[in-house]
Parts: structure tokens; C-alpha cells; sequence
């Protein structure tokens, strides 16, 4: 199994994917009590499955966690 997160934040408080990123970068906004409509969902899937399939898994929970493709950026991260 390897470790992956899902990223999703609102278009409303990130001007482009690279601000989410930084928010979520060590030191970056979150880290400094920066305030922005963003989550993480940590998940695991089996390391046989290519990125397309985990990126399907990422949005999956974070669409069950209420989230949607509309105005907001997301990215995929490898944690392991």
C-alpha cells in the first residue's frame, strides 16, 4: 500500500493551484495561521494503481466530504 492525500481548496481563497500548494507546504500559510477554505484527506491505495486511479480515489472522499470540482483547485500528493 502507499500513502497519498488529496488536496482541494476554494477558488474563493487560493488565486491559483500554486497558492494551495504553498498553503500546504511546511511553513507556508497554514503553518503561519493563515486562514483559507482548504482540506488534506490522507488515504491509502495499493501501489499497482496508476496516478489517474488514485487521483479518482482523492476526489471520491473529497467529494463525500462535500466538496466539488467547481471553484476549487486540487492536487494529488505521494506521502510514502
Amino acid at each position: 500500500m502507499k500513502t497519498y492525500t488529496f488536496i482541494i481548496g476554494s477558488a474563493d481563497d487560493f488565486d491559483d493551484i500554486d497558492d494551495l500548494i504553498d498553503y500546504f507546504e511546511p511553513g507556508g500559510g497554514k503553518d503561519n495561521g493563515q486562514i483559507g477554505n482548504a482540506s488534506a484527506h490522507e488515504f491509502e491505495a495499493p501501489e499497482e494503481c496508476d496516478e489517474e486511479v488514485v487521483t479518482m480515489i482523492g476526489r471520491g472522499i473529497a467529494f463525500s466530504n462535500d466538496w466539488c470540482m467547481d471553484n476549487t483547485f486540487s492536487f494529488l500528493a505521494s506521502s510514502t
